[in-house]
């Protein structure tokens, strides 16, 4: 680590340029590509949901296996024209087909359209999606099976939300349309983060130049790893939330890598060390411990791949890769850049008195050190409330329900959340659910048999029985249609799909050479939810295994890695708790602009454990490391531990209230998804 640090010492003009050349070139060839194509794709081998894209795939109807969206057109005052579209509507809708946003097909109360066939012209519209009062009518929108870039989505709702005026409202809502909510308007959150990373980075500093410092090697992380994830997109599927996730856990890291290591530097200088070893031992030390927490970071995130589902790969290498990069920038930039300053990262009173050989040789008394103290010598009562205190912010865990959220969970402002709510208004609160059985078999498409199904399934408690429908798409495949009379996210619909396929299902395909299968938005998150668990061990085990080889290559030793395990479980199960508590339950939701309770996104508690997990062990590292050091020097057990914790206890509670602040900025986006694991981390 000597040879890296002095290394960008002595080059740190062409470590710096380096630095330059490589952000605005990578940004260059982001920007040549074409920019980002994020994108939420899933893919679920071995279940029900994937065996029907498979087989909708074979039969050419890729239009039933893409997103699907519905534009809710709303009355303010009158009713709308049960033969006529409102003003304007007719033209707009045409245009989409041919808009470059890859629409399947329309269909509307006034008329359809086959965007696959568009020389086949328009056809009837579906009289069911205008209310019975005739205030609210649906365009249900349909995408190509394999376009499902954002930027579809947002072309449809730009093209569209312009139509809106005194007498008529137009809202966006389902599936397609929940990627408006991820779009951020007015500061974006991680400009929060910034601000007030500055400022703490102020109070502890005391001088400009130290504060800066760790922003600096964060933001050329970030602005390389952004544009590197970009790239990444072109390669393979990166969902979209990807971005957000890369900027909160760079602006975090990467303040956190720099302020360990700025802090070791200045208390080098404090005690009258040259700048270029000052900073050398700094690298070898506080950026060993960099090394190895950026390490164990990477490793946990990457453990998302032992899940075997796609939809997190992209997230995943590419929130790695930013990682990776933040601690590269920490061990390369920051060196370079500390050396320019030379002793202008100490405030102006110490800068002088080290200038008159005034030096800190000895630890002296600090707050910290007066609290390592009482901790050694309380250990088993603060220990004990500490593990209280977990024990209890970790109960709500226990009840944790997942599945997926559906739009009431949105917040009250945002567009989705008011198309919910008026379809629930005018349709009924299970209309918003879309679950289906899908026929294949050679008599799929008969009559009779279609016609048991329906009245088999119109039987079914749960199952509005006037919403049921066919569908017949070819020979041998076709759609029986129905809504529920619970909502998407009510655990009763949730029991449905499984109720269906269990005792429903056989009885429909006993006597007959067909299969019968159940799909739809709650199916597919039944099967999601399956998959995580089944692979769950597996991923708890990878992480904590691989870490736990990390931390026992750093510290040569089985007990620590052991501790450092069973304490970060420990605080995981205390965050999940006080996820659940808000995002579930719906504690404080309405004041964080959450929506209502609902339950947690299957993927979101192995995401949220790998961030977790890999952040929490960053100050296990540079605890134990300082310890480790004293150990090394001393042999005595006792005073390391104090000087470690008097040493770091500052430190790195300045670093933990920073990354307080970066995560709480998260807080102000619109994203369920973010704001939780914003809150939660």
């Amino acid at each position: 680590m000597q040879t890296l640090a002095r290394f960008a010492i002595t080059k740190r003009w062409y470590v710096i340029a380096g630095w330059i050349v490589f952000v605005f070139g990578v940004q260059l060839l982001s920007s040549a590509a074409g920019g980002a194509t994020y994108k939420d794709v899933f893919t679920l081998p071995h279940t029900e949901t994937q065996k029907v894209l498979d087989l909708l795939r074979a039969n050419g109807q890729t239009g039933q296996t893409g997103q699907v969206g519905t534009v809710v057109v709303h009355a303010k005052s009158g009713t709308l024209d049960a033969q006529q579209a409102p003003d304007g509507l007719v033209t707009a809708l045409g245009k989409l087909c041919d808009g470059g946003f890859h629409v399947s097909d329309l269909t509307s109360p006034w008329y359809s359209i086959d965007c696959a066939k568009p020389s086949s012209g328009t056809h009837a519209g579906t009289a069911t999606l205008l209310s019975k009062d005739r205030t609210i009518g649906l365009v249900d929108i349909s995408w190509q099976g394999d376009q499902n870039a954002v930027k579809n989505f947002t072309g449809v709702h730009d093209a569209l939300t312009g139509l809106s005026n005194s007498t008529v409202q137009y809202e966006f809502t389902g599936g397609a349309f929940a990627n408006l909510a991820a779009q951020q308007k007015g500061i974006p959150p991680e400009v929060f983060g910034f601000i007030a990373a500055l400022i703490i980075l102020g109070l502890v500093f005391r001088t400009f130049g130290a504060a800066v410092l760790p922003l600096l090697s964060a933001a050329a992380a970030l602005g390389s790893g952004l544009a590197i994830i970009a790239l990444l997109s072109h390669a393979m599927n990166v969902a979209t939330f990807a971005t957000q996730l890369a900027q909160l856990m760079v602006i975090g890291v990467g303040v956190d890598y720099a302020l360990f290591i700025v802090t070791r530097h200045r208390r080098n200088l404090l005690r009258g060390m040259p700048v270029s070893e000052s900073i050398a031992l700094a690298v070898n030390t506080s950026g060993r411990a960099v090394l190895f927490a950026g390490a164990t970071v990477c490793v946990a995130i990457l453990g998302l791949c032992a899940l075997g589902v796609s939809f997190l790969y992209g997230v995943a290498v590419g929130t790695s890769i930013a990682v990776a990069l933040t601690m590269i920038a920490s061990l390369t930039l920051l060196p370079a850049v500390l050396s320019l300053l030379g002793y202008r990262v100490l405030p102006r009173r110490l800068r002088k008195a080290v200038k008159n050989g005034t030096y800190q040789h000895d630890q002296h008394a600090t707050r910290w050190a007066s609290w390592a103290n009482v901790v050694s010598t309380h250990k088993l009562v603060l220990g004990a409330l500490a593990a209280a205190l977990i024990v209890v912010l970790a109960i709500p865990f226990f009840s944790m329900r997942l599945g997926h959220a559906d739009e009431s969970t949105d917040p009250a402002a945002s567009t989705t959340r008011k198309g919910y709510d008026l379809i629930t208004q005018g349709f009924g609160k299970g209309y918003n659910s879309t679950i289906e059985l899908v026929l294949n078999g050679p008599t799929a498409t008969d009559a009779a048999y279609t016609s048991s199904v329906m009245s088999r399934l119109s039987a079914v408690p749960g199952v509005d029985p006037s919403s049921v429908h066919t569908t017949p798409l070819v020979k041998n495949l076709a759609f029986v249609g129905f809504k529920t009379t619970t909502s998407p996210q009510d655990p009763k619909t949730t029991a449905l799909v499984k109720s269906l396929r269990s005792n429903v299902v056989p009885g429909l395909e006993q006597g007959t050479s067909n299969q019968v299968y159940v799909f739809g938005q709650t199916a597919v998150f039944v099967d999601f939810s399956k998959v995580l668990s089944a692979k769950m061990p597996l991923f708890f085990v990878a992480i904590i295994g691989l870490s736990f080889l990390l931390l026992m290559l750093a510290f040569r030793s089985l007990v620590i890695p052991l501790t450092a395990a069973i304490m970060n479980l420990f605080a995981a199960g205390a965050s999940f708790g006080i996820v659940v508590a808000i995002f579930q339950w719906g504690w404080f939701s309405g004041a964080l602009g959450i929506g209502s309770g609902g339950p947690i996104d299957a993927f979101l508690p192995v995401l949220f454990f790998a961030i977790l997990f890999g952040l929490s062990m960053d100050y296990q590292v540079f605890l134990v490391s300082r310890m480790h050091e004293e150990w090394v020097h001393t042999g005595n057990n006792k005073r390391a531990i104090s000087i470690g914790q008097a040493e770091t206890g500052g430190i790195i509670t300045a670093a933990a209230f920073i990354m307080i602040a970066v995560f709480g900025g998260f807080i102000f986006g619109d994203a369920r998804t973010i704001k939780l694991i914003g809150i939660g981390l």
